[in-house]
């Protein structure tokens, strides 16, 4: 519940369950936030998911600017975390003496700083901080209608990088399958890629491909990264940067097999004309896939689903669908293009991809809970093992699934990665706080005690951790199924702060244990 006096708003959610450790339990004292009234739609919306994910109260002092700066002046910012915006990034001079300043946003357009500064003895109050700062930070900032963003620089292509780097990088491969999938079979011939910044997209696309790669970019100051990249991964014989406008494309008609862009589509002024010059360039034969997540997209540059299809339909060309799932594309399929190309390349066999570009887990141990081996479990433990570091462990239901999996695992030279164990999650064979991502492929969770399966799921959580169980039921029969309202009371029943039902693409249950990691 929300409980406000004047400017200050005190946000209480519910208390840890039992499950968790000593050291993860919420001091009983809030963490006592001071902050810049210009910053207080998306905090608000930044500190709700801290607090959700770690049950650690939080008091939010909202105060006006000039009531600020008397604080500031008096040395006296009466609290644990200083939240605040200053007019230019020198500015920051104001905080001295209060403790060091980390800059955790930018307000855009404009480029002022958004600081957070520890000035208090909260135990909590650093990783909070560090919080307002981090990849959901960084994402929430960036949905915020006020207008904010993560990163500012002495060039768009070095914060282009940054994010790259520091935010989206573990995403590259799984987009690059994904855009297969939708490419409908195409996997050779001239490939354009729309805003290719500094080519980790085409360096995943060339390694599980034949495709000839043209990387385009209107920032000149693309190109040095680009190529350097490209250079390290051994490709420049298949890859090549052109600098070029997506409105005015530089190439022939009917010269590309496949055009594809990630995360640029909302960025270009005249949408519309850029359909229809990939309309020009793209070969009858051919399939255009471009769009993104836009997770760290500021707020003034995202399009809403409906606009985007009336962009399309005023484009006129033909062949082209927005598809509103897994992030937001518009697809073009040639009338020759492969039959295959005409569904999407979405699907259970992409949860692994899921789970990787969700939590940005890729290191530490991977439980994944499964009721059988076959090709979807198959996939999603090849799809992890081929995508990140993680010691993945697959539990069966049975000692016969178990010793199946295992002699098909050692075939496949996969031993090393994943082994194999009994159990089910009713009583989970591990340790506390021994596991950094749990995924439960099918009904594991929705049937017998579900309150006790959750708690479990918690119980093995490492600080930071994330689990993601579920499916889509398809072949179910109604009459087995149970429905979200059922889990959401359940869900609720444990206790636990960060526990969500998720009804996309399916219905899952998601638990986020704490904040390492962000």
């Amino acid at each position: 519940m929300i409980r406000s006096a004047n400017l200050a708003t005190c946000l209480i959610l519910p208390t840890i369950p039992l499950a968790a450790t000593a050291a993860e339990a919420p001091p009983d004292e809030p963490c006592r936030v001071v902050a810049d009234r210009r910053v207080e739609q998306p905090l608000r919306t930044i500190v709700d998911e801290y607090v959700r994910r770690t049950g650690v109260p939080v008091n939010l002092d909202i105060r006006d600017v000039a009531d600020l700066h008397s604080m500031l002046q008096a040395k006296q910012p009466k609290g644990d975390l200083l939240v605040v915006m200053t007019d230019t990034p020198d500015e920051n001079k104001t905080l001295d003496g209060l403790g060091s300043a980390k800059k955790v946003a930018w307000k855009h357009p404009g480029d002022q700083p958004v600081w957070a500064v520890v000035v208090g003895g909260h135990p909590r109050a650093a990783e909070l901080a560090e919080f307002l700062g981090g990849p959901t930070g960084h994402r929430l900032w960036s949905e915020s209608p006020a207008g904010f963003t993560i990163v500012s620089g002495d060039s768009h292509a070095k914060a282009f990088e940054w994010v790259v780097e520091n935010r989206v990088r573990a995403t590259y491969p799984m987009t690059a399958m994904r855009i297969l999938g939708e490419l409908g079979g195409i996997r050779k011939g001239i490939c354009i890629d729309i805003g290719c910044g500094t080519g980790n997209l085409d360096i995943e696309l060339a390694k599980r491909s034949e495709l000839k790669i043209i990387g385009l970019d209107i920032d000149p100051d693309m190109q040095p990264l680009f190529e350097k990249r490209i250079r390290e991964a051994g490709l420049a014989d298949r890859i090549s940067f052109v600098e070029g406008d997506a409105q005015k494309l530089p190439f022939p008609d009917d010269y590309a097999d496949a055009i594809v862009s990630r995360g640029t589509l909302t960025f270009i002024p005249d949408i519309a004309k850029c359909l229809q010059e990939v309309d020009r360039v793209l070969k009858p034969s051919g399939v255009a896939f471009l769009g993104g997540r836009y997770l760290y997209t500021p707020q003034a540059y995202k399009k809403s689903n409906d606009q985007l299809r009336e962009i399309v339909r005023r484009s006129g060309v033909a062949g082209a669908t927005v598809i509103d799932q897994r992030g937001q594309w518009v697809k073009i399929v040639g009338p020759k293009a492969p039959k295959a190309a005409a569904s999407s390349g979405l699907g259970p066999k992409l949860l692994g991809s899921r789970l990787v570009a969700d939590y940005g887990i890729t290191k530490g141990r991977c439980l994944l809970v499964l009721n059988g081996d076959g090709p979807l479990q198959q996939t999603v433990q090849k799809d992890l093992a081929r995508l990140t570091q993680l010691q993945i462990t697959a539990l069966y239901p049975t000692e016969k699934l178990a010793g199946e999996a295992k002699a098909r695992i050692e075939k496949e030279g996969l031993a090393d990665r994943i082994d194999c164990k009994v159990g089910t999650l009713e009583a989970l064979p591990l340790a506390d706080a021994s596991v950094d991502l749990l995924a439960g492929i099918g009904p594991v969770l929705i049937w017998g005690d579900r309150q006790k399966k959750m708690t479990e799921i918690h119980r093995v959580l490492r600080n930071g951790g994330a689990a993601l169980l579920g499916g889509r039921y398809l072949g179910m029969p109604k009459h087995r199924r149970v429905s979200s309202e059922t889990l959401r009371a359940d869900a609720q029943a444990t206790g636990i702060p960060s526990i969500r039902i998720i009804d996309d693409m399916g219905q899952w249950v998601e638990i986020l244990k704490g904040v390492a990691g962000q």
